[in-house]
């Protein structure tokens, strides 16, 4: 009989998965009535920017000073105050909304409560960056090295499904109770979310890095999780392909509304249908991928396989104009994805050691965060340039992930890191 310990389901992940839907419910549920909002008291494209940059900023500031912090702390506690501040920070902005001060004028061209809303989403970006290093070094500490790719499928599935609902609520509950309320129920999920994380008993009781406080000693461990990227050349070389097919998806994001109206001459609502489809197939890949038993072998393979099917995607949505085919490629492209970021989350969390764990995901996301902003900001040039002829725009990043595929297949660092560590089997 299998100790409970053991499980996929024992005590302490199913309590942290479920604290971590109910966060998510709540949060993109707040994520669409936020934009509506917004958009009801300024009307500004330009405020929805800066709350948007406001968000992700600290990821790509912070993100190895607070994966630092992450490995000297207790991570469940620092999982545990994530979820409490942000319900606190999400209750004062009930309040100032709700009380009146959404209309009151201060110095500046917008009322109190943008301002309020500016303040709360850069502490909330500050949080995040700390709360998803915790996150991400925490799972294969809940879970036994066999099951983390599984617990990862089971995690990021579950989050897409609930996800999925919030969003679908989000204007539904606008419309009918307005904004004030959805920053009240945010800040409820977040309380029960730290209300289930109590319950979680980790291995790891106390921080793993021993002796006093000093910002010599903080910097140099930060300059840790540099040098473990920089030091395994697998890892290495993994993080500088995956980070330069990166830098050309946000752009292909910023493409698809121009390919719905302008280039296949579809109402606007089709957007909208695809960013559905998008979603709905990574939720499907994970899910059905993570119910697969695979090798660290077998895992190699399939990305290996998924970077030439991305790029023939690529190479197909380049001429194609039928809606039916153009949404079976995109949702092929969106499970590609989805297995990769499956497979290769679960790789980096058993090779990482765990004292380095905080830092290294820390770094990782500092750099994958300042792709983003980069390659919108490139991608928006570059369409205009263009003249919206996006056949030239996906042609050219067919050939982009075609020589990335095969600089992929034939390193062999990146090979001898995918087996360095046997990820995937599930006894």
């Amino acid at each position: 009989m299998t100790p409970p310990s053991e499980r996929l389901l024992n005590r302490n992940f199913t309590v942290m998965i479920g604290g971590q839907c109910v966060a998510l419910l709540g949060s993109a549920l707040y994520s669409v009535v936020l934009v509506l909002y917004l958009k009801q008291l300024t009307g500004s494209a330009t405020v929805l920017g800066v709350v948007e940059l406001l968000g992700f900023l600290p990821w790509v500031v912070i993100g190895p000073l607070a994966g630092t912090f992450v490995d000297r702390a207790n991570r469940k506690s620092v999982i545990l105050w994530s979820y409490l501040v942000r319900s606190a920070l999400m209750l004062v902005l009930f309040l100032v909304s709700f009380s009146g001060a959404a209309a009151l004028r201060v110095p500046g061209p917008f009322p109190a409560s943008v301002y309020a809303i500016f303040l709360v989403t850069a502490c909330m970006g500050i949080i995040d960056s700390a709360f998803n290093a915790a996150l991400n070094s925490v799972i294969p500490v809940v879970l036994p090295k066999e099951k983390v790719q599984k617990g990862n499928s089971l995690f990021q599935g579950a989050g897409g499904v609930v996800a999925m609902a919030g969003n679908a609520l989000g204007g539904i509950f606008f419309t009918v109770l307005g904004g004030a309320l959805a920053f009240l129920v945010n800040g409820v999920s977040y309380l029960c979310a730290a209300l289930a994380t109590g319950f979680m008993s980790l291995r790891d009781a106390g921080p793993r890095e021993k002796g006093s406080f000093s910002g010599a000693g903080f910097a140099a461990e930060m300059k840790e999780g540099f040098l473990f990227i920089w030091g395994n050349r697998g890892l290495r070389d993994q993080t500088i392909v995956y980070t330069v097919s990166n830098l050309c998806f946000p752009m292909v994001m910023l493409a698809l509304p121009f390919l719905v109206e302008d280039v296949m001459k579809l109402k606007g609502s089709y957007y909208g249908y695809l960013m559905s489809v998008l979603t709905l197939s990574s939720i499907v890949a994970y899910f059905v991928f993570g119910c697969l038993k695979t090798s660290s072998r077998q895992n190699y393979t399939v990305i290996c396989a998924l970077f030439f099917i991305e790029a023939a995607v690529f190479l197909f949505i380049s001429f194609a104009r039928n809606t039916v085919i153009v949404f079976a490629l995109f949702s092929v492209l969106s499970g590609c994805m989805a297995i990769s970021r499956l497979i290769n989350t679960s790789l980096k969390q058993k090779v990482v050691p765990d004292k380095l764990r905080g830092r290294v995901f820390g770094t990782l996301d500092s750099i994958n965060g300042a792709l983003a902003p980069l390659s919108f900001a490139i991608g928006g040039v570059v369409i205009d340039l263009l003249n919206k002829n996006l056949f030239i725009l996906f042609f050219t990043i067919f050939a982009v992930y075609t020589v990335l595929a095969v600089v992929f297949v034939v390193s062999g660092t990146i090979r001898r890191f995918y087996l360095s560590s046997d990820v995937g089997v599930d006894h």
